[in-house]
């Protein structure tokens, strides 16, 4: 079946340049398709040509095997039997519209409850500067879902304004691990190799209380030899939280404390698998579910992941006894070659998957670094695994792929990041995909590989961890059958010596050289004709040549992060089959005419306009003219907007874009008011006319960080009536928002950088009842002059027809939290309902008026504030029928005066749940439930209770 699926891509890429060669009468095409058709299907003649015999002779090839095949009878009855079976059970069985209910933390029972309680209190009692505590158990038994609970859990976030999460694989770089910790703590890794200069960064870093989680460690190498005198140098209070599946690191960790993960309980499988299943449902069925479920939850032997990937596959079977029974009796629970439990329930629910998501699974387990949703995504669609649809583009039919095989638990969100954009596969379920393709995939790791059956073919290879050189096995190349060629936590690489290797892969089809240092390529790599996917990010790369439009199958190219290139070659605008273009974050001049032209490109990240040499801008570079041909893109970046220009009566150029769902406008400019370049910038974004199936729209300046003022202009927002996400980096000369509360699917806003705004008031809410129906965040960040905000007018100015009051206390309905940061001149505000509420760094506030039910209230006031403003007293005495927790965070002077007995303890001792930290972390003040301390730090660095 590859081999058949080589002279498929060899047939449309052919076909596709002979129709491109003629003309465009569709009477003459169709006469030429049939004579190609004649051409391919008959025997080789005289009048053939080379390629139409190379095609015969290969189909010729296959059909002959096929026909060996069919006479093998010891395959072809087990073939008809399953096939047979599968009609009879599953008449035109299809994927269920809906999913398995989310259960939120996988929390049942009061075992992961009292464990991660058991747990939290260790930590809090920890006297200690740097504390280490482990979760020890067996793969799949819960570690990382008790770890979860953990690093979420309010009290612990109050205590640890830091928390960094690090997963820590098998076969994990060190270096890439010091990286991802300072890229959690707030550091920027760009051009760091060595563990010194990575050290450096980390150590300022580390001024806040840290809680750093190690999920998932194979050796205590990486804490004791690689983080630990890091972080016992820094002058934090550190707590390390690590899990793992082996006994000998737990020894080696040293532990103040190790909480064993015990199995799950029957009836609390039983209760996991009910609520994945039927939610919160009542039904009669449940009840006669159970006897069968308990047999089920039995055979998971109490290992929470089995059970969670059982009961992905029970949710899409039928509600009947008979159906379940059938899951129990299978045979897939005894297979030999599956060396556990575990492995055996996993296994049963990987058969369970059509076979297109097998091959998505195993994809997922092969691509050890790929995390992000999206290229995943790409990464099926490009390896033919998604089954086209005429009215869908394969990417959103991926992407309903991929919510299945979350939905079925075999893979997870990552809860670290917001919408999903990441996910994470458990290593467990790894292991599985990769015991599965062991006779088409091996991984090499530090050069080393192991030896294959020479009666298989390798079909994938990874690599990770290599030197300065890129090698392949002799055996590998000797096949001559590699489809995807995959690099990961290899930066050393620096060239290519084996030229002659890539003549021997011509079928490759994927290609990830990211992350590598490499800075150019053999003239051999442009002879994979059949390649469709290469990844070049953040690689050394200076130059592609001209003879990359010979990759005439190529859908994704990615160049985004190379810091050295500067020119794209003319012939990208001849990959006629590309999909995805990503080159921002480059020092790229222009994008070369001809983009408009690749009809097939949905993703288009960092499209330049216009060109850097403004005399030749319109002849070496893109205007916006450009994408008007594009109807197909989906996710659209607009980079260097101040460079466009306006002429004539110009379409507008993204109206046709029905599947734009991601759009971002950037412009490159000072902060200087220049009116001629606001004027034409309302020009520009006027014509740009975003379409309603807009979702995410993110507008601003890199440089000057301006906002254009067109985003004031009702009309446009009247067109994102689908917009979820918005952040908003506001232009100086802009003195008003724009009436933000008329977008009726709105859930996140951040607004940031409004330089000349003093005042917000009714106009934001525009003109819907309710306004901001569906917001569940905003925030407003960096705005150095606003001075008030006021939902409500004056009632001496309201128009008596109208009671504007009424309507504004009615807005922001779905309010769950609003920040408010650094905005030093505020004074008034007249909040929204909200029930978290956070104030950092607004020394100058004088009132604020809640008009919800606060539950959660934390403020961050700075060092030179020595009192208790009194707007956080009234607020506290207005909102004490709702308020529950109030942190807070300030100098030593305002934190004593709120201990018992003094000036402020009558405020903070009538809510249910108070901590207050010095911000020098020096003292701190806890106060629940009646339970009081008062802490200091001794010359030790432990924290002394005081009188």
């Amino acid at each position: 079946m590859y081999d058949a699926e080589d002279i498929l891509d060899l047939c449309m890429v052919e076909g596709g340049r002979f129709l491109e060669a003629q003309p465009s009468a569709s009477s003459w095409v169709r006469s030429r398709l049939s004579k190609l058709s004649s051409y391919l299907m008959s025997s080789p003649n005289e009048n053939a040509s080379k390629f139409s015999r190379n095609i015969w002779n290969q189909i010729k090839r296959v059909n002959d095997r096929l026909d060996e095949i069919k006479e093998d009878s010891s395959v072809v009855p087990r073939l008809l039997e399953h096939i047979t079976e599968d009609l009879q059970d599953n008449p035109g069985k299809k994927s269920s519209p809906t999913s398995p209910t989310h259960v939120a933390t996988d929390v049942v029972g009061t075992q992961i409850v009292d464990a991660a309680q058991n747990l939290i209190s260790k930590i809090e009692q920890s006297k200690k500067m740097c504390s280490v505590l482990g979760i020890s158990g067996m793969g799949g038994i819960g570690k990382t879902t008790l770890t979860q609970k953990i690093f979420n859990d309010e009290m612990v976030k109050k205590q640890f304004p830091k928390r960094v999460w690090l997963h820590v694989s098998k076969d994990c770089s060190h270096i890439n691990i010091l990286k991802e910790l300072l890229r959690e703590v707030g550091g920027n890794d760009n051009g760091l190799q060595s563990r010194a200069e990575i050290e450096r960064r980390i150590v300022p870093l580390l001024s806040e209380s840290l809680l750093l989680v190690l999920d998932d460690i194979w050796t205590a190498t990486v804490w004791m030899d690689w983080l630990r005198n890091l972080i016992l140098n820094s002058s934090c209070r550190t707590a390390i939280l690590f899990t793992t599946r082996n006994e000998n690191v737990v020894k080696e960790m040293r532990p103040d404390f190790v909480h064993h993960v015990k199995k799950m309980k029957d009836d609390s499988g039983w209760e996991l698998i009910r609520k994945i299943i039927f939610g919160d449902e009542e039904d009669i069925i449940i009840s006669e579910l159970e006897e069968v479920g308990m047999e089920i939850v039995r055979k998971c032997y109490g290992l929470p992941l089995a059970i969670k990937v059982i009961a992905g596959v029970l949710f899409h079977k039928k509600r009947t006894k008979r159906e379940w029974k059938k899951v129990v009796e299978s045979d897939l629970w005894f297979m030999k070659e599956i060396d556990d439990e575990l492995s055996n329930a996993l296994y049963l629910s990987y058969e369970d998957l059509p076979s297109h998501l097998k091959q998505c699974f195993l994809s997922c387990a092969f691509y050890r670094g790929v995390s992000l949703r999206s290229d995943i995504i790409r990464l099926w669609v490009d390896e033919g695994f998604v089954i086209e649809q005429s009215d869908n583009l394969m990417e959103n039919i991926a992407e309903d792929y991929y919510k299945e095989l979350i939905a079925r638990n075999l893979l997870q969100i990552d809860f670290r990041f917001l919408f999903g954009v990441r996910f994470v596969m458990h290593d467990v379920l790894r292991s599985l995909g990769e015991k599965l393709m062991e006779d088409e995939a091996i991984f090499i790791n530090d050069a080393q590989c192991r030896s294959t059956n020479s009666l298989t073919k390798v079909r994938c290879l990874s690599i990770s961890n290599q030197a300065d050189v890129l090698l392949l096995p002799d055996a590998i190349i000797e096949q001559k059958c590699l489809r995807a060629l995959h690099f990961t936590n290899c930066p050393q690489i620096e060239r290519i010596d084996q030229n002659h290797a890539f003549e021997s892969l011509k079928y490759l089809r994927v290609f990830h050289l990211n992350d590598t240092s490499i800075g150019s390529f053999p003239d051999s790599l442009m002879k994979l004709f059949h390649l469709k996917y290469l990844d070049l990010d953040r690689t050394k790369i200076t130059k592609l040549p001209e003879s990359i439009e010979c990759l005439a199958n190529l859908q994704t190219l990615s160049l985004s992060g190379c810091e050295s290139l500067h020119e794209l070659p003319k012939g990208i605008t001849r990959l006629s089959n590309l999909r995805c273009l990503r080159i921002e974050n480059t020092p790229l001049t222009h994008v070369p005419k001809g983009v408009g032209k690749l009809k097939n490109l949905n993703h288009l990240d960092g499209f330049l306009v216009g060109h850097c040499d403004s005399m030749i801008r319109m002849d070496g570079g893109c205007d916006l003219d450009e994408l008007q041909d594009l109807c197909n893109l989906m996710d659209l970046f607009i980079d260097k907007l101040e460079r466009a220009t306006t002429r004539g009566n110009r379409n507008f150029v993204l109206a046709n874009k029905l599947f734009l769902r991601i759009l971002t406008l950037v412009w490159r400019v000072n902060n200087e008011k220049n009116e001629e370049q606001i004027t034409e910038a309302e020009r520009i974004c006027n014509q740009l006319s975003p379409p309603p199936t807009l979702e995410v729209l993110r507008i601003g300046n890199f440089v000057g960080r301006q906002f254009p003022e067109w985003m004031v202009s009702t009309s446009i927002l009247d067109s994102l009536v689908d917009l979820t996400f918005l952040t908003l980096i506001i232009f100086p000369s802009c003195t008003a928002l724009p009436p933000l509360g008329q977008l009726p699917n709105l859930k996140i806003l951040n607004i940031e950088v409004g330089e000349a705004i003093k005042s917000i008031g009714p106009e934001f809410l525009g003109c819907r009842t309710p306004a901001f129906p569906k917001l569940e965040y905003l925030a407003f960040d960096s705005m150095p002059n606003w001075e008030e905000w006021v939902l409500r007018v004056a009632q001496d100015v309201v128009d008596p027809i109208e009671d504007v009051h009424a309507r504004n206390v009615n807005s922001f309905p779905n309010l769950k939290e609003c920040n408010i940061i650094h905005c030093p001149k505020l004074k008034n505000s007249i909040l929204p309902l909200t029930r978290h509420l956070q104030i950092k760094l607004c020394p100058n506030l004088e009132y604020v008026e809640n008009l919800g039910m606060l539950q959660q209230l934390f403020v961050i006031f700075p060092p030179e504030l020595q009192q208790l403003p009194q707007w956080v007293s009234n607020l506290i005495n207005a909102t004490l029928h709702s308020l529950q927790t109030f942190d807070m965070e300030c100098n030593s002077l305002l934190l004593d005066s709120c201990s018992k007995g003094k000036q402020n303890w009558h405020i903070i001792q009538k809510i249910p749940k108070v901590t207050i930290n010095s911000i020098d972390r020096e003292a701190r003040l806890l106060f629940h439930k009646g339970s009081y301390k008062y802490e200091k730090k001794n010359e030790f660095g432990s924290f002394i209770t005081l009188d």
